[in-house]
């Protein structure tokens, strides 16, 4: 749990261990560290993801609170179908588009140009800060597709791109044909389950980790699905840092130097919400 981080890097970690604390009280107003991914282009620390399929959660009302307390990283996807919603809780926050970084994801490697056209009108907005492939598929088409998007962040529509459930296998012939280096790859990571080969294959390329499902999931929680908020380990190291499961969960992502994008929920204990 503790780990010496020099630098600007221990700054960071420190700023993200503060919103871990801050996000423990639903009502709190958050302070987001950000990270660079691409020149001219840095990420918040933490997003908030808008998929809401098997939960009882809406992404209108997950948006509407997220601006509200100082959040800024919004993370939708066109499979998720609501762009149109994620758009207007924007727009009526009040919060100017150039102070919201918006994460969006095109499905796979075809049809580039529809997904991203259509993403960018449903969002309402003239660029989208960072733009993923969502899936490796077709694999073999993917360093096609990279060149596609890559002619979307010479026009100014999209200000960075990157990639999500990729392994070094898939992203090695994009590497191979990039222009533009990938910024980002968002894959499932926790500190329960984690791909460490995929994340040492990134650091040591520069792509910056960001982690999805960062508490296991726990609003979509299966019988034999993991939860950091019923392991006995992470609850062990909550219980003598005087923390909540989620703290030690999200400090374990963001003290790597990863950035992460999680669902706001409401969870059985109020400090974990």
């Amino acid at each position: 749990y503790q780990r010496r981080v020099r630098g600007a890097r221990f700054t960071k970690m420190r700023q993200a261990l503060a919103l871990a604390l801050a996000l423990s009280t639903a009502a709190a107003t958050v302070n987001v560290p950000t990270q660079q991914i691409a020149h001219g282009v840095s990420i918040p620390v933490i997003s908030i993801g808008t998929w809401t399929e098997g939960t009882s959660s809406d992404p209108t009302q997950i948006v509407t609170n997220w601006l509200g307390q100082g959040g800024f990283g919004v993370d939708s996807a066109y499979i998720y179908f609501d762009q149109k919603k994620v758009a207007a809780a924007i727009l009526a926050s009040g919060v100017p588009r150039e102070k919201v970084f918006i994460t969006s994801k095109i499905p796979g490697c075809l049809a580039v140009d529809p997904f991203v056209e259509a993403d960018l009108r449903e969002l309402n907005t003239s660029y989208i800060d960072l733009m993923l492939i969502h899936m490796p598929t077709p694999a073999f088409n993917c360093p096609t597709a990279w060149s596609k998007l890559e002619t979307y962040v010479q026009s100014g529509k999209l200000r960075a791109i990157g990639v999500s459930n990729f392994k070094q296998q898939h992203l090695e012939p994009v590497m191979a044909k990039a222009t533009v280096p990938i910024a980002v790859n968002q894959i499932s990571h926790s500190v329960l389950e984690h791909d460490d080969d995929t994340v040492a294959f990134c650091q040591a390329h520069n792509v910056t980790v960001e982690a999805y499902s960062p508490l296991g999931s726990p609003a979509r929680a299966k019988k034999n699905s993991t939860s950091v908020f019923t392991d006995p380990t992470v609850t062990a190291v909550a219980k003598s840092h005087n923390v909540s499961n989620a703290q030690v969960a999200l400090r374990w992502i963001v003290q790597q130097g990863h950035v992460l994008t999680c669902l706001l929920y409401t969870s059985p204990s109020p400090r974990d919400s």
